[in-house]
């Protein structure tokens, strides 16, 4: 016990239990182990260790956490509004920092974790999982191996389907003051990959965006889907609770902080785009076209990078079965609710010769994504990282200011806006 790393853990909703927690207990009990639990509602905290069968200190005040648990390490998965004055914190009592994305969702936040950073005496990394997907590792290694040339462009393209993408219009993430909307919460991800593919920092953007399909556009709507008179007739209804993880971190202590995780997808209060366009050019002129709507007809992405020498692309189509108001396939379905899930990734050459770089697909959560990451945060001697994929505060920084200044420049109806200092560029 004594050679283990202590971990306290802040927020502890479905990806601090399932991820964070389970993981360590599961698979790196040797390594490391957890010492604290804290939630804004502490009934979710005690929630995560009736899950777990456990029983980790749960903690009322993050001060009493941080004060009486001799921790390492501070694992944070709360609302993403909050990452930045827990980072802070962290830094603060010397403790080694695994932040979920995104890092921060204004840009004072983004002031003031830049301003502290040097006094960090361990590790800040943001778990971009996005960084150990087969395919994005295989895109990075062919970039580093000059496959391209020298980038010139990239098309990104997102497509969340309706059961997926509707899911985060009944979560706290439908208000922009919790989350900053997707650009942020879900945009983050491909930001960072981008980033870390082009290798140069966002300058100046315009983007539009606006809520199109959810919120006020639905022809009806109720207080909540366990609660809604239009439930029979309604695509979006769900239920939520009749997974009964959900109905033991959520449902059943939703009494002590009133959050809802069955929202209805049309309320009246969701202030979120669900339909963004992204224009973006970067320090090394590399310029980029991103799209993110939260409504397709299918769930899947493209991701393009155009060189000197040639192009890489990876191209998605993902199975959403998993995902909460997932409806039975039909007898025609033939994409995602079918059980269908493809990645692709392919070299093109100026000669239109096409060569298949496909890796072998993983097992698990996130594509098999979060394995790679939870070795990177768990293992007492981390594996190496030739590709780079640990990411630090300032690629966790350098993501969230691209989506900072779009929903910015949104505001302002497609002005150019600075990336860096998030203010309009006149």
């Amino acid at each position: 016990m004594s050679g283990r790393r202590r971990f306290i853990v802040v927020g502890t909703g479905t990806r601090g239990t399932s991820m964070w927690i389970q993981s360590m207990l599961e698979h790196y009990a040797a390594e490391a182990e957890p010492v604290g639990l804290y939630d804004i509602n502490p009934g979710r905290a005690r929630a995560c260790n009736t899950i777990l069968k456990t029983s980790i200190p749960v903690y009322e005040s993050f001060d009493d956490m941080l004060g009486n648990t001799r921790a390492d390490a501070m694992l944070i998965a709360s609302s993403d509004s909050t990452h930045a004055e827990y980072v802070v914190r962290g830094i603060e009592a010397g403790l080694a920092i695994y932040c979920e994305k995104p890092l921060c969702t204004t840009f004072p936040q983004v002031q003031t974790l830049r301003a502290v950073a040097s006094r960090a005496s361990r590790p800040v990394l943001v778990t971009h999982n996005a960084r150990f997907l087969p395919c994005a590792e295989q895109m990075r290694r062919e970039i580093l191996a000059g496959r391209i040339g020298r980038p010139h462009h990239v098309q990104f393209a997102e497509l969340l389907d309706r059961f997926h993408g509707a899911d985060y219009f009944r979560r706290w993430h439908r208000r922009f003051a919790l989350s900053g909307g997707l650009l942020l919460q879900k945009a983050s991800h491909h930001f960072d990959l981008i980033n870390w593919m082009v290798g140069s920092r966002a300058a100046s953007l315009t983007a539009l965006g606006g809520l199109h399909f959810y919120g006020r556009n639905g022809a009806f709507r109720g207080p909540r889907c366990s609660a809604c008179d239009h439930a029979a007739r309604c695509f979006f209804h769900a239920d939520v609770f009749k997974n009964p993880y959900l109905q033991t971190l959520y449902k059943d202590v939703e009494h002590l902080d009133g959050y809802f995780r069955d929202q209805c997808v049309f309320g009246e209060e969701i202030d979120i785009p669900d339909t963004m366009n992204v224009s973006i050019v970067y320090d090394n002129d590399v310029q980029v076209s991103y799209s993110l709507i939260a409504y397709a007809s299918y769930e899947g992405m493209q991701f393009a990078i155009e060189g000197t020498d040639g192009r890489l692309e990876w191209t998605a189509v993902h199975n959403t079965q998993w995902a909460v108001g997932s409806k039975d396939p039909e007898s025609t379905a033939t994409l995602t609710q079918s059980g269908d899930q493809k990645e692709r990734l392919v070299f093109i050459d100026p000669n239109h010769r096409m060569t298949d770089l496909t890796p072998p697909p993983l097992t698990g959560s996130h594509g098999g994504a979060d394995s790679g990451l939870l070795r990177f945060v768990f293992q007492a001697e981390p594996p190496p990282d030739p590709l780079g994929q640990r990411a630090p505060l300032e690629d966790g920084l350098q993501a969230v200011q691209i989506g900072i200044a779009a929903n910015r420049s949104i505001e302002l109806k497609g002005r150019p806006v600075s990336v860096q200092t998030g203010e309009p560029v006149t």
